[in-house]
């Protein structure tokens, strides 16, 4: 969605600093609804494991309030060039690697506090990138809480409710003038981000019917595949 959203702002005429924060604000705001969505379709399955998802999404939602209130102002070139590269050499390791981390690889307290920790960082580049969180939180639930991989997309649905809602609402209230269009909200681009909800609200069934369905290593090697084509894009577009 950010990559389109950039592609999107520069056939409207708007400068590339602007352009990336109105960006990544939309596309917080367009993930909100998609998520829920995504959360109402895992319902009575059993694979939201809540004890992790619930510390991690509330230190993330405080971590993306804070840190949307600077991203404004921090250019984010050298950031995005550094997690594209991060991202590809972490879909090397889910193509490559056949293993995965099994539920009872940690004590329930301790994966409390790590589930906490890892909040910080996945709620400050969410805000920073426009992304929800998502990506970021599957690695982190899949490296460091070694929770079944079965169980991670819809777990994470759970994280990036809070940390979207409080990204970009951190947005909101950050004015942006002098746009060549109207119908935003602050940073977030009402105009076109109610169409983009539209039509992930309506593809998100659709995700999760496939997820229940797929065996472990075909997702691994799925989400691998998306975590390099995102990581290219952002190394491409930034050097």
């Amino acid at each position: 969605m950010v990559p389109f959203l950039y592609l999107l702002y520069a056939r409207l005429g708007v400068a590339r600093d602007p352009a990336t924060t109105l960006a990544h604000a939309t596309s917080l705001a367009v993930i909100v609804p998609t998520a829920i969505r995504g959360l109402i379709g895992y319902r009575g399955s059993g694979r939201i494991r809540w004890a992790s998802a619930v510390p991690l999404a509330i230190t993330g939602a405080l971590s993306a309030a804070v840190t949307a209130q600077f991203a404004t102002r921090v250019p984010s070139t050298a950031l995005r060039l550094g997690f594209g590269v991060f991202l590809v050499l972490v879909s090397l390791d889910l193509l490559v690697r056949a293993g995965h981390g099994a539920d009872e690889a940690e004590p329930e307290q301790k994966r409390l506090v790590t589930a906490a920790l890892l909040g910080i960082p996945v709620g400050a580049l969410s805000a920073v990138l426009g992304i929800g969180g998502g990506v970021l939180a599957t690695m982190g639930m899949h490296y460091f809480l070694k929770l079944p991989f079965s169980a991670i997309p819809a777990t994470s649905l759970a994280v990036i409710v809070g940390t979207a809602i409080a990204g970009s609402v951190s947005y909101i209230f950050q004015p942006l003038p002098g746009l060549p269009f109207g119908g935003t909200l602050g940073h977030v681009d009402l105009m076109h981000g109610l169409p983009l909800a539209v039509g992930a609200v309506l593809g998100a069934p659709l995700g999760v019917r496939l997820n229940k369905r797929m065996p472990v290593m075909t997702l691994r090697r799925v989400f691998g595949g998306l975590l390099a084509l995102i990581g290219i894009q952002l190394i491409v577009a930034n050097t």
